[in-house]
């Protein structure tokens, strides 16, 4: 029996239904409705506290023990639906969730719980994206929520590739920030992107090509719905979202993942 794969969304919202729609771009079928990978999408954004926010400090609960209840209804969903025996690989949509402050409880949690589901990490898939597609990329530019940027969580893993690490200045990390929560105009408060958020978000990355970054990671996963194009200026755009689901479609059936 091939296995599910289980999407936490909801962190935010429209994040997990673009990982929604890169596992079915990124699946080889006969082109059957019934060749396509069994995807179950739970976004209980509701009872997920934000992940900036606590990492900043202005937040006390930990989003690890949200996302702990949505992948216990995960499971007895998987149980009724006869998949109890093989279990299902799953990931989250989200960089700033996989800080190890918050990511590490998450799985030390379900562990605890006996929750027989493999949790891939996005941001290490990332990295191995980057090693595998753009291997003459030695600089990596990484635009992130300020949260993801300070705990340094791409940082440790890009170091340790042996890449060097470029980011904006932090006058415009702060308007990376801002066109991601800004309530009027930015990328969680309105769908589709606004052209401010966007232009915002491409004069980031404009600034890191300025910087010599020969690949760029897309570290907040609204910031690939506001620049799609998977290059600027023939330097690769990197989507973790992608990596991730190329990843979960690697683990469950890799004869159905399709050429990139």
């Amino acid at each position: 029996m091939e296995r599910p794969v289980i999407i936490g969304g909801g962190v935010g919202p429209m994040a997990g239904v673009a990982l929604h729609a890169r596992i079915i771009e990124h699946t080889a079928t006969d082109g059957t409705d019934q060749s396509h990978l069994t995807v179950i999408h739970f976004s209980c954004s509701s009872r997920i506290a934000d992940r900036t926010a606590f990492l900043l400090g202005k937040e006390s609960r930990n989003p690890a023990f949200g996302m702990v209840e949505v992948f216990q209804g995960a499971w007895k969903a998987l149980e009724a639906l006869g998949y109890g025996s093989v279990g299902a690989i799953a990931g989250v949509p989200c960089n700033t969730f996989h800080a190890p402050q918050i990511f590490n409880l998450f799985i030390e949690e379900l562990a605890k719980r006996s929750i027989r589901i493999q949790v891939l990490n996005m941001l290490e898939e990332t990295v191995q994206f980057i090693q595998e597609r753009f291997p003459h990329a030695r600089r990596v530019g990484i635009l992130s929520t300020t949260g993801t940027r300070k705990t340094g969580v791409y940082h440790t893993l890009l170091r340790e590739g042996g890449y060097q690490v470029v980011e904006v200045p932090m006058d415009w990390q702060e308007k990376v920030q801002e066109a991601i929560y800004q309530p009027s105009w930015g990328i969680k408060a309105k769908s589709p992107v606004t052209e401010k958020a966007r232009n915002q978000v491409l004069e980031a990355v404009s600034i890191l090509l300025d910087s010599g970054a020969e690949a760029v990671v897309l570290g907040c996963t609204e910031l690939p719905l506001a620049v799609p194009e998977r290059e600027l200026q023939k330097v690769p755009l990197v989507d973790p979202m992608v990596a991730l689901a190329r990843a979960m479609i690697r683990e469950v059936a890799p004869h159905k993942l399709a050429p990139y």
